[in-house]
């Protein structure tokens, strides 16, 4: 096992249990893990990074330096020791004093460790006081101008006979900047794009920070599996538009993400399949389609990128399935086996399904105010999305029965900006929920 792997699971250990004073939802060992990975990521060595993993164990936890040193090496307990506090019967002035002075002393290699400590505390910061919409240090021994004054005088520390523009230093200056000098680095997209319109800009930055908040927590679990989202729903209300933002949205952040097109939609289908089961429309419905979608979807899985976006797989046949069966085309029984093996494939398989309403007359008035052509549609008419709409509600009570994460957001009234708000902080919420459940796993957290 390599040092950096035994360093991380020394912590993950030492920390079990512990949550975050800023946030007690998630566990401790979170942080820990952070400043590791952003050692990793400025490139220093596997000691230093090791250091980053256990930083906090002799002052969080039972553990003593000489076990550091004992289970690592003597490298790693002085960067460990340069990174703790000393006596926690001090006062937290004289705690904070004795790091601001003693920090000027280190060198780079030590004071690295310390750096990235607080650029994690203070991303994260930003992240849940962003997110509440005020920045309030009451989870905090102490208040905002007593923070102020140790972390501005810790990065006077730090960049003490060491050159200030080092890339961690800027990092962390520019947090500090931003959390107690009221410097906003969106000050241009602010008060020239959102001018006249404030309330939109904050609304984005709060998703934004969200999704700033999802990103950290996915890159500190070793689970690297996709969260997959379906979308579903009401021709006409939005779906395609939301997908293609939400690629946009999360690939700018730096997630992989995966589209995966409607598969009746796809040439393989239009060539390869419909050809030969056109006359056949139940077997298309209820077997041939499911079965390829699940197909598509499985390979997908298997390239693992972080998100996968799937236009109309499992659950769209649910859909599909109870529209035929509602309309005599297929038995009681066959339904209850459709529903019996695809029911536990969609709760295994897909995260969330999301699903876009709007009622028939509205669906065909977007239609024909798309379009620039009056020639009867094929599918689009009020008889068929009625009947598709029916089987869409129906939905609701089958994935209560079932246990899928499916939700239904009514777009009649609404236009795209709206529901694309409401879409993306429902999917954000539910991402966030989804990794810190895979952290309760992955570090034993009860």
């Amino acid at each position: 096992m390599n040092i950096e792997l035994k360093a991380k699971e020394f912590a993950i250990k030492a920390h079990k249990g512990q949550v975050r004073k800023s946030d007690k939802e998630k566990p401790m060992i979170i942080h820990p893990i952070n400043v590791g990975q952003i050692l990793k990521q400025y490139g220093f060595d596997e000691n230093v990074v090791s250091a980053g993993y256990l930083h906090d164990v002799v002052e969080d936890t039972s553990y003593e330096i000489e076990d550091i040193k004992d289970n690592f090496n003597d490298d790693i307990a002085s960067l460990v020791y340069g990174a703790s506090e000393p006596d926690k019967s001090l006062s937290w002035e004289e705690r904070k004093k004795h790091t601001i002075e003693e920090t000027k002393k280190l060198d780079l290699r030590h004071k690295a460790v310390i750096c990235a400590d607080k650029i994690s505390n203070l991303e994260d910061l930003k992240i849940l006081f962003e997110i509440k919409g005020e920045y309030d240090f009451s989870a905090f021994k102490r208040g905002y101008e007593s923070q102020k004054w140790y972390y501005t005088e810790v990065y006077n520390s730090l960049i003490f006979n060491e050159d200030e523009n080092n890339p961690m230093f800027i990092r962390l200056k520019e947090l500090i900047d931003e959390i107690f000098n009221n410097k906003d680095n969106d000050e241009y997209v602010k008060n020239i794009i959102f001018k006249d319109n404030i309330e939109e800009y904050n609304k984005l930055r709060k998703i934004h920070y969200r999704k700033e908040e999802v990103y950290k927590l996915k890159k500190v679990l070793s689970d690297n599996s996709p969260y997959v989202i379906e979308f579903t729903g009401t021709p006409r209300t939005g779906k395609t538009s939301l997908i293609n933002n939400l690629k946009d949205f999360f690939k700018k952040k730096g997630f992989v993400v995966e589209v995966l097109e409607e598969f009746t939609t796809s040439e393989k289908y239009k060539k390869e399949i419909y050809p030969t089961l056109k006359d056949k429309y139940k077997n298309v419905v209820n077997t041939e389609i499911p079965k390829y979608v699940l197909k598509q979807l499985e390979e997908s899985i298997e390239r693992k990128p972080d998100i996968i976006i799937i236009d109309r797989s499992l659950f769209d046949r649910l859909i599909w399935v109870d529209r035929l069966y509602l309309k005599n085309g297929m038995s009681e029984n066959e339904y209850s086996e459709f529903k019996k093996l695809y029911i536990p494939l969609i709760k295994n398989k897909i995260d969330i399904v999301i699903s876009t309403y709007a009622d028939s007359l509205t669906s065909l008035k977007r239609d024909y105010n798309a379009n620039l052509s009056l020639e009867k549609r094929s599918f689009l008419n009020e008889t068929n999305l009625n009947e598709y709409n029916e089987s869409l509600l129906n939905m609701k009570k089958l994935s209560e029965e079932g246990n899928i994460n499916f939700n239904l957001f009514d777009t009649t009234n609404k236009n795209q900006r709206e529901i694309s708000f409401e879409v993306v902080d429902c999917l954000l919420k539910d991402m966030r929920q989804n990794l810190l459940n895979k952290a309760y796993k992955e570090f034993d957290f009860k």
